[in-house]
């Protein structure tokens, strides 16, 4: 995680953690069921939540009977979440796995990016180490915004980075780290360097049947 980045959580942390136990963002409604749908799909009993924030998805996989692990580079984030919970919860980065470090607490059965994806380069990396470290039958999952998200917003429709990553959030956030959104047709060529693995991608809608989310789905083979 960048320092932009890992600065704006260290200061937003206790404003995200009011947010999300409040339930204050409309479209995790929809966003929130669609994960967990799709992790009740797969086979396995272990699974780590990366990017798990103060833990709401790591606590639900654990509900529905997964042995779930947390991982989370903003530390007060972990804090809360072992605050929560009796599970396992880690400080540990992107930049640990995309160097090549070993995921604490596996191997997994399954992993979770869940709405934390925001870097431009080193996504293959990230994606290829973690999908590695996996069992056999492994399963990656990766839920991010719609690309629609860019036209909804009056952007042009290229990937390109955005300035501040709480606009449009209920809360009072400050200094926003820019984050980079791609293109249906860049998140197709991301996926397609990962080798050795073959994916699928399903779309969520609003009840307005408009695209809010995709969740993709990353196998071994």
């Amino acid at each position: 995680m960048s320092k932009e980045i890992l600065d704006s959580w260290n200061k937003n942390a206790n404003e995200w953690i009011r947010v999300i136990q409040n339930n204050d963002i409309p479209s995790r409604k929809f966003t929130n069921s669609a994960i967990l749908e799709c992790t009740q799909e797969l086979e396995g009993k272990t699974i780590a939540d990366i990017g798990c924030g103060e833990g709401w998805l790591t606590r639900e996989l654990q509900k529905l009977g997964w042995n779930a692990t947390g991982l989370d580079a903003t530390k007060e984030l972990i804090e809360e979440a072992r605050k929560r919970s009796s599970q396992t919860f880690e400080v540990f980065s992107f930049e640990a796995i995309i160097d090549g470090q070993t995921i604490p607490n596996g191997p997994f059965d399954v992993a979770v990016f869940n709405f934390c994806l925001y870097l431009k380069d080193g996504l293959k990396d990230l994606l290829s180490n973690t999908l590695n470290q996996l069992s056999a039958e492994g399963v990656l999952m990766i839920q991010t915004l719609h690309p629609y998200f860019l036209s909804q917003n009056n952007l042009s429709y290229q990937s390109q980075w955005i300035s501040d990553s709480w606009k449009g959030l209920p809360g009072n956030f400050t200094d926003g780290h820019s984050w980079y959104a791609r293109t249906m047709q860049d998140w197709i060529s991301e996926l397609n360097q990962v080798e050795n693995s073959k994916y699928n991608i399903k779309e969520v809608l609003n009840d307005e049947e408009k695209p809010i989310s995709l969740i993709i789905k990353i196998n071994k083979v």
